[in-house]
């Protein structure tokens, strides 16, 4: 674990001499519209949040959830003006500390909203709370220029970007860490055009999110250098011709996603941590396909909530965030029946209609962080998806 009288890591944002332990937490509240930052103020005037503890912002927004989602850039925006009103400094001031990744689209029962996480030192470990605790990383790529985006190229800077997350968060074993969380940039006709003009060529000329849209592309480009990183897949086993092909490389971990108004990834790292002095945890699960649900209960039970069938009302409010990436499946039959999700004009909204649907239906929370619409990916295995859930941890 990183000692603060060292030089600060990203994800220490207070980190006073005599502290020791990382003390991560989170709070989620609603965005009813894309500039709706009252909800997020309030933990501010109120003297909940200390404003210089944040180091993240993962939000749902409405809009499109495409390229050029403005509705997602406009809750960007509101948030970290917001956030740098409340700390008394500029917005530009914030790339360093805070990372931001807004994900568009709230299709479905998916309630808009910002999760913030935090992350302060304290001198103790908390008593009467045994095992493991929540810790955060952050990382940067270098940028990713319009011919990287797809290719090997992005691959290795986001692999480079985790391994510098791991280390902010003082994790030394990949077993450890539950969620990858990667925003990186996708294809408009301005960065076609620049890499163009430099004699580069591109991965695609589709700028969606359809089986060959950029937004894929850069996705699962992201979700391999987060395999890489962890040692999920080997580094000599990826080529250009192998991303958006190879189905059996994947990450069982990352959350990725793109826009056309990001020039870099921002890398955000959640693991457990003997060390850490939070009262939450984190734990994941894969599921089979777009029907099942025993993949996020697996997510919630190794985070460290022991039920059966169903989770109580009192374990429901111990889910505090499930982070979820639903993907649509290569094959239009589920189950051994044809379904039409492939067909959908707005395919990318059912996957995450489904994932959300059957999210709430376990934790009873719509203002839960679900994403996906790409069709395949490296992020799970074939048909499968992701899912991380953070939760309260009990005294013994």
């Amino acid at each position: 674990m990183p000692h603060p009288d060292a030089s600060p890591s990203l994800s220490s944002a207070l980190s006073p001499s005599p502290a020791r332990y990382p003390r991560a937490s989170m709070h989620v509240v609603p965005m009813l519209a894309p500039n709706d930052t009252a909800a997020f103020r309030a933990l501010f005037s109120s003297g909940g949040v200390d404003p210089a503890s944040v180091v993240a912002l993962i939000a749902k927004s409405e809009g499109s959830g495409l390229h050029n989602d403005y509705a997602r850039v406009f809750a960007d925006v509101s948030l970290r003006t917001a956030l740098a009103e409340a700390r008394g400094c500029p917005v530009e001031d914030l790339a360093d500390s805070v990372t931001v990744a807004v994900s568009g689209g709230s299709p479905g029962v998916i309630s808009p909203h910002v999760t913030v996480v935090t992350q302060e030192w304290v001198p103790d470990l908390p008593a009467g709370l045994p095992g493991v605790g929540l810790v955060v990383g952050r990382g940067h790529t270098e940028p990713i220029l319009p011919e990287d985006i797809g290719r090997c190229a992005q691959v290795d800077k986001v692999a480079d970007a985790v391994a510098a997350a791991m280390l902010d968060a003082g994790v030394t074993d990949p077993a450890d860490v539950h969620l990858v969380m990667v925003k990186g940039p996708a294809l408009s006709s301005r960065a076609v055009a620049d890499a163009l003009s430099r004699g580069q060529t591109v991965v695609t000329g589709d700028y969606g999110i359809g089986p060959m849209g950029s937004m894929c592309w850069s996705n699962d480009a992201s979700a391999l250098g987060v395999a890489v990183a962890l040692g999920e897949v080997k580094r000599d086993l990826v080529a250009d011709d192998r991303i958006r092909s190879d189905w059996d490389l994947f990450s069982a971990v990352a959350a990725t996603s793109s826009g056309g108004e990001k020039r870099g990834g921002e890398v955000l790292l959640l693991a457990n941590s003997a060390q850490s002095a939070s009262e939450l945890r984190i734990g994941h699960g894969i599921t089979r396909d777009m029907a099942d649900t025993e993949g996020i209960k697996t997510a919630i039970r190794t985070a460290g909530v022991d039920f059966d069938c169903c989770l109580s009302p009192a374990q429901q409010a111990q889910v505090v965030q499930v982070f979820g990436k639903f993907v649509l499946p290569g094959s239009d039959v589920l189950r051994g029946q044809h379904i039409t999700a492939l067909d959908d004009h707005e395919a990318h909204h059912v996957a995450k209609a489904v994932g959300g649907a059957l999210v709430v239906s376990i934790t009873g929370q719509p203002m839960s962080f679900i994403s996906g619409g790409e069709r395949n990916s490296h992020m799970g295995p074939p048909g499968g998806n992701p899912v991380a859930a953070v939760v309260r941890r009990l005294p013994a």
